[in-house]
């Protein structure tokens, strides 16, 4: 009887077959994430701006919570235990990013859509992604490639042209778009705080958690006036709230956190600057705002960051 060789290789061939398979068709599953994230995040500029006509930024951002924090609880249920039991070293970090993620950031956009755009509120959002590469580079060590890099430039050269012509309207002067860029660096924080609680605890779990414990961060907020016009909300005002509380939110979050485990922070921050060609596009179709010739020229110069990023690879 004859011994197999040490050295036969094509039991590993055949595993490196199915790897690659697995591979790859976990890259396609993670882009196709992304575009549904990017259409439910996009989208969002424009049910904010909408929902603000009817309700105040601090309202609007409890109405929202309200319902997203009931809904993640009924998901908890059905999920169960995390990976590994809570530590208590971890909760001041869950508490910036519950922060960063639920008051800094949405408060600071429903404030920052009262008299800016849908479409440039998400541009200026684009920022975002600068912020979290820069933090991932401090924070996580992750590599910025030349591409990478050059893809930011772009993008970041894309949302400059799109302002010029945006910043002086509306009765907020700069306000409004000051408050859209805290919005973007109370994304980073979040993006990039994160990572390490997703891969210990999963995914949803910190999206939950950050969820429900931001939502009582505004409970101190509530007055009146809440009750008031939730009770004289329109049905179009509720289709808003409710698009954002359960698409934009509960779905979209979970998602979001799902790509922060899958990969360099860094890299799915970049590809998400498909959501402010999504904002100006819905804001023109659906609210009817401007689309000028400097808005065309920034969404090309947006478009080929984003095919130079999606040519990245780990």
């Amino acid at each position: 009887m004859t011994e197999r060789q040490p050295n036969e290789d094509v039991p590993e061939v055949g595993i490196n077959s199915r790897s690659e398979k697995k591979s790859f068709a976990s890259r396609i599953k993670g882009y196709w994430i992304l575009l549904v994230l990017s259409l439910l995040w996009g989208l969002a500029f424009v049910a904010i701006r909408k929902a603000d006509f009817e309700l105040s930024p601090v309202n609007l951002a409890l109405l929202r919570w309200f319902i997203s924090s009931g809904a993640y609880l009924v998901v908890l249920l059905l999920l169960g235990k995390p990976k590994t039991r809570f530590e208590r070293k971890d909760l001041p970090r869950l508490l910036v990013i519950s922060l960063a993620n639920v008051p800094l950031y949405h408060l600071s956009l429903n404030y920052a859509e009262k008299s800016v755009s849908s479409g440039l509120a998400g541009l200026l959002i684009s920022l975002g992604p600068v912020f979290i590469t820069v933090l991932s580079v401090y924070s996580l060590k992750e590599k910025i490639s030349i591409r990478i890099a050059l893809a930011l430039i772009l993008a970041l050269a894309g949302a400059a042209i799109l302002s010029i012509g945006g910043l002086g309207v509306g009765s907020g002067g700069l306000i409004g778009p000051i408050e859209v860029v805290i919005s973007a660096a109370a994304y980073a924080v979040f993006g990039v705080l994160s990572k390490p609680l997703v891969k210990k605890y999963g995914a949803l779990h910190i999206a939950i958690w950050a969820g429900v414990i931001g939502t009582a961060m505004l409970l101190p907020l509530i007055s009146p006036s809440f009750v008031t016009q939730v009770e004289t909300l329109s049905l179009g005002g509720w289709e808003s709230v409710l698009y954002l509380s359960l698409l934009s939110t509960v779905l979209g979050y979970s998602m979001f956190f799902t790509l922060v485990s899958r990969g360099a922070v860094s890299k799915l921050s970049i590809q998400l600057y498909l959501i402010p060609i999504i904002s100006v596009v819905g804001g023109l179709l659906l609210l009817q705002e401007k689309v000028t010739l400097l808005t065309l020229a920034g969404g090309a110069v947006l478009l080929a960051a984003i095919a130079l990023a999606t040519q990245v690879r780990n």
